[in-house]
């Protein structure tokens, strides 16, 4: 793996992180850019524990009950994007 996978990855993973640890709601939604172009929007309940990831490109949502799970497909969503953009 390269430094900038690397790094990608622990962006990713910090910010599902930030997700679980805000208690202002239960449900926490954010979006994941490439080129200022939406590629999936991830919801996480944090009282189901469960997580939620749309790609802008299919349907229906996928859901995971694992960060590292979701944290490979939003990095594989934003890898195949930036691919073909």
């Amino acid at each position: 793996m390269s430094e900038e996978t690397n790094s990608v990855l622990e962006d990713i993973i910090t910010r599902l992180r930030a997700m679980q640890f805000d208690r202002r709601q239960a449900m926490q939604t954010r979006y994941f850019e490439q080129f200022g172009v939406v590629v999936c929007k991830v919801t996480y309940n944090r009282d189901t524990g469960i997580w939620m990831l749309q790609d802008a490109r299919t349907k229906p949502p996928f859901t995971y009950d694992n960060l590292d799970m979701v944290a490979v497909a939003i990095y594989d969503a934003l890898t195949e994007f930036k691919a073909v953009f």
